[in-house]
């Protein structure tokens, strides 16, 4: 007796496979028409994706919030950012400004250095330019970083942009004398009155 351990072999025929691959397309051709663009698209030609509620689906991403790209993380100072060279120092000055006319205060600063700073006027309103030159800077040439027509007074903190002498510019436009009164406290050389200003 004769016996074969191999199973047998199924060949289908041509005709066969052409119907299971016809009917993976059509299967394939439904669920994409019945769920697949109603629900991913918002495409329901045949009314089945509104019935089943899969057309809501479309409406439910479009209305989802997008999420929001993430604030900027300042970066944390470091004993770059925060040490001094400079001493630490703190001054006051008051000076009288006589009608329409104007003085200078500034401090000499390296780059960097920085100061809290407040000042007033008494006796009426001025205009104010906070300003600074470069070191060897050409006559004339300054930044100015703060400019009002009339101020009483103003606080704030300032750090220099660069090397040189920095501070403000009062001008008295009124008919009698004011005297304006500046504090410092900070990291600079020194707070001055610049000589013919």
């Amino acid at each position: 007796m004769n016996v074969s351990t191999q199973p047998a072999r199924i060949s289908p025929s041509p005709a066969t496979l052409a119907k299971a691959t016809g009917g993976a397309a059509i299967a394939a051709a439904v669920i994409l028409t019945l769920f697949v663009l109603p629900a991913e698209y918002g495409i329901d030609p045949t009314g089945a994706g509104a019935a089943m509620g899969l057309t809501g689906m479309v409406a439910a991403k479009a209305d989802a919030p997008v999420p929001a790209a993430a604030a900027p993380v300042a970066a944390l100072p470091t004993k770059a950012d925060i040490a001094r060279s400079t001493a630490w120092r703190q001054d006051d000055m008051t000076i009288t400004l006589a009608p329409h006319s104007g003085q200078e205060i500034k401090a000499h600063m390296a780059a960097g250095d920085s100061f809290v700073f407040a000042w007033k006027s008494e006796g009426g309103p001025v205009k104010v330019d906070m300003h600074g030159e470069k070191t060897n800077s050409a006559e004339g040439e300054f930044t100015s970083y703060w400019e009002e027509r009339e101020m009483t007074g103003a606080q704030g903190s300032f750090t220099a942009p660069y090397a040189g002498t920095h501070g403000w510019y009062w001008r008295n436009k009124g008919d009698t004398p004011v005297t304006v009164t500046v504090k410092t406290t900070g990291f600079y050389k020194d707070l001055f009155k610049p000589a013919g200003a």
